[in-house]
């Protein structure tokens, strides 16, 4: 039984009140529900409250308790059924119909599993059921602010009108569930979260904290007033800046994966069985066993090959130039009803009665207004191009460039080889290039976020330290983690070929002008350090080995020949310094002819 100072546990449906018969004669019964997806488990006591089990395809049957419920149970969460996870994905792989609904449910089923795994595994973190109720509520609200068609919204449309230009849907995200919690009335006296589950402010606020993803600064000072430091663990969960490893990415690696046909090699389940609570550098930080750093590559790579063939596919980014160009035009037209009357879509952002109306059905308001308007007219034929696959045309495509060229803009790049186009036809117009930076990375731009990554042995279960340079990168990963490509559209789709071979020259002329070598060039040079060095290294090792093994056969062969003398150390290494001269040779020759390289040498 829930005590006073230990509230209900999060998993537990009971209400706080005398009237609370004990656990052994709580009946339970299984009420029908229209949607099959979905079975409730009802105990037949005061308050009528209920858990909720949903077949989930990732998760299998997943329990949510009455506090989530208050939450999933409101039109501002139930919007996120109508907004794609993967947005205009789907335009591109039919099976990526998925919503941000499912993968908050997901979120918030890992993030309680995970903080539970710790707690029993460590009894010494005090780890309470509130904790958890709080890891839980922040997992299922962590994406409450997607805006239409997802990350478009806020990474593509709102910079281009905010004046917030480091505007996030986190920021979106915090402000909608304040939002739910006051309009429902969840903090009042009588609401579920403080009568129920003894809530508190703070709660609220360490809530808000994870879903920003807060933590330390980059001094090392407590930056949150939700929970102390001493839980700093628990702020790693949702949304890890740390390292970038968190339940957020567990979930929809593997969803993502499922829906569009990509094989997930990242176990998630394996990690939290071997993750442990640490202290570096008086921080509590979570860590994992030093032998699943293979199971860790596995999970960034898993999150590389999503962003190249999916997330950012040619004809999706295409797609998404489209929607774009529709969306500024049909902006103002656009209405929603907010707090103080009808706004703009681009303002909807800092009203979140408003907000709670925005889905990806903005698309078929602009596909099916009748406005005269000549934007709305225009923004109506790109819609409609989209749905006929009269795309725009996609003129010029770069090789990976290193991370500096993202110093750029695109509107910069576009005026740039607008400038460059010789003799233009009279069917081209500068007005009609599009440009689209591709970002591919391992999720912390140019760090390798292994090397973040604090680890612990088998034999010294309570020190952790950080991974090297050598054991983080050798073999199992690359030497750069980010890489940019830029592609070149051209709006009209009936362009000539004679237009298009026109702005695709400008184009490769603009790419040559850049002081930036490809990203695998680099990854040659890098490849050839690492080789000097592990040559280098393995003098010493190579000498001894050898010797013992001359030696060995010397022995064992009594009738060899007297001429087969023993090698000597030094004579082992000068035969290893001439091998290393003509192997590094090798490489340089590799560095100078692979002027077009895809591959990175490890």
């Amino acid at each position: 039984m829930a005590t006073k100072s230990d509230p209900l546990p999060a998993r537990c449906a009971v209400p706080q009140d005398s009237s609370i018969a004990p656990e052994n004669s709580t009946e339970m019964k299984t009420e029908t529900h229209d949607d099959a997806a979905v079975t409730i488990s009802k105990e037949v006591k005061p308050g009528g409250l209920y858990l909720k089990i949903f077949n989930d395809p990732i998760h299998g049957h997943i329990e949510m308790n009455p506090a989530c419920i208050a939450i999933i149970d409101t039109p501002e969460f139930q919007r996120l059924r109508f907004i794609k996870q993967l947005g205009l994905v789907y335009f591109v792989f039919p099976g990526a119909s998925h919503n941000r609904f499912e993968h908050c449910l997901g979120t918030c089923y890992l993030s309680g599993q995970f903080a539970r795994a710790l707690k029993e595994n460590q009894k010494d973190l005090d780890i309470q059921e509130k904790d958890i109720l709080c890891v839980e509520l922040a997992g299922l609200c962590h994406d409450l602010g997607h805006g239409p068609l997802s990350h478009l919204f806020d990474q593509k449309f709102i910079p281009n009108y905010s004046k917030e230009k480091n505007w996030k849907h986190e920021d979106a995200s915090v402000a909608m569930f304040e939002h739910i919690v006051a309009k429902h009335k969840l903090m009042d006296a009588d609401g579920i979260f403080r009568k129920l589950y003894d809530l508190n402010d703070d709660d609220i606020l360490f809530i808000k904290e994870m879903i920003r993803g807060s933590g330390f600064s980059s001094t090392g000072q407590w930056m949150c007033k939700g929970r102390g430091e001493e839980k700093s663990f628990l702020y790693e969960i949702v949304s890890n800046k740390r390292n970038n490893i968190d339940v957020d990415k567990f979930d929809y690696f593997a969803r993502d994966c499922h829906h569009l046909g990509i094989k997930n090699n990242f176990d998630h389940s394996r990690f939290m069985k071997f993750a442990r609570v640490c202290s570096v550098n008086n921080q509590r930080q979570i860590c994992i066993r030093d032998k699943e750093i293979s199971n860790l590559y596995n999970m960034f790579y898993t999150r590389w090959t999503l962003h190249k063939y999916a997330y950012q596919h040619r004809v999706k980014c295409i797609i998404e130039a489209m929607v774009i160009d529709a969306m500024l035009l049909a902006d103002k037209y656009l209405k929603f009803h907010g707090k103080n009357g009808f706004i703009p879509l681009s303002e909807c952002i800092y009203d979140m009665e408003a907000y709670s109306y925005l889905t990806d059905d903005v698309i078929n308001m602009v596909l099916h207004s009748k406005s005269q308007e000549p934007e709305m007219v225009k923004a109506r034929e790109l819609i409609n191009r989209i749905y006929v696959r009269k795309l725009y045309k996609c003129v010029h495509e770069t090789k990976p460039l290193r991370p500096e060229i993202s110093k750029l803009d695109e509107k910069s790049i576009e005026k740039r080889i607008s400038a460059l186009v010789v003799t233009p036809d009279s069917e081209f117009s500068a007005d009609l290039i599009r440009v689209h930076i591709t970002y591919l990375d391992f999720g912390m731009k140019n760090q390798n976020p292994l090397e973040r990554l604090n680890v612990f042995s088998k034999t010294n279960f309570n020190s952790a330290r950080l991974l090297s340079k050598d054991e983080a990168s050798r073999i199992l990963g690359p030497t750069i983690f980010s890489e940019v490509i830029v592609r070149i559209l051209y709006c009209d789709a009936s362009i000539l070929k004679e237009v298009q071979k026109t702005v695709a020259d400008a184009a490769k002329k603009w790419e040559a002008s850049l002081e930036v070598k490809p990203a695998c060039e680099s990854s040659i040079a890098a490849a050839v350090e690492n080789k000097e060095t592990n040559l280098e290294k393995s003098f010493a090792e190579s000498s001894i080995s050898d010797s013992v093994r001359h030696k060995d056969a010397n022995l064992e062969d009594k009738s060899s020949d007297e001429s087969d003398t023993f090698v000597t150390p030094k004579q082992n290494k000068s035969n290893s310094e001439e091998s290393l001269t003509v192997e590094t040779k090798d490489f340089h020759d590799i560095l100078k002819t692979a002027k077009h390289c895809s591959t990175v040498l490890t």
